[in-house]
């Protein structure tokens, strides 16, 4: 068994932003005349060759931030006349729908907040106490309330002879089954 090597956490220290411009510069620009410091370099036979282009994803980004730390703004900015833009025919312009129904008649699907609250509500009435066991009048066709006669030794006995029923029955048909792949096989 091995132990693993030694291993030393340095933690990072915060630089000001004109140091990191200074030293993401400098290396931005050796990576121009130095292959070996691009982050696609290989090394060959003739020394460190940077493929078949000096440019990838990693120093693009870098470039970026590069750009960032000297206050260029990178987002796209899009100057549009208020009145003047064209929505093509099937694009949505952004306009809410229901804004779009306030200015140009009733739009499909949308119905008044307080319509809707009204058809949301219990419209049922108040369910008082029950007792578990008595039947309460409208509950069935008995007169008023009367007392369910269930004794706990009637229903055990009940459910264990029902409980013995069905596990007759899955072993007739598990025994079925069995018989006929038997049958099927020796065929």
């Amino acid at each position: 068994m091995s132990s693993f090597p030694p291993h030393h956490a340095i933690p990072s220290i915060p630089i000001p932003q004109e140091i990191a411009l200074k030293f993401l510069s400098n290396y931005l620009e050796a990576t121009k005349t130095s292959p070996y410091l691009l982050p696609n370099a290989r090394l060959e036979s003739s020394g460190p060759a940077a493929g078949s282009s000096a440019s990838s994803v990693t120093l693009h980004n870098l470039q970026r931030v590069e750009a960032g730390l000297r206050g260029e703004w990178l987002a796209p900015t899009l100057d549009l006349e208020e009145g003047n833009v064209t929505v093509a025919e099937g694009m949505d312009d952004g306009m809410n729908k229901a804004q779009a129904a306030n200015e140009g008649g009733e739009a499909e699907g949308w119905m008044d907040l307080d319509e809707y609250q009204r058809e949301q509500s219990i419209e049922g009435g108040e369910v008082g106490e029950r007792l578990p066991g008595v039947a309460e009048v409208g509950d069935s066709d008995f007169d008023g309330p009367q007392a369910v006669e269930e004794t706990e030794e009637s229903t055990e006995e009940e459910d264990r002879v029902a409980r013995k029923r069905e596990k007759k029955a899955r072993l007739i048909q598990e025994r079925k089954l069995k018989i006929q792949k038997l049958r099927s096989k020796a065929e």
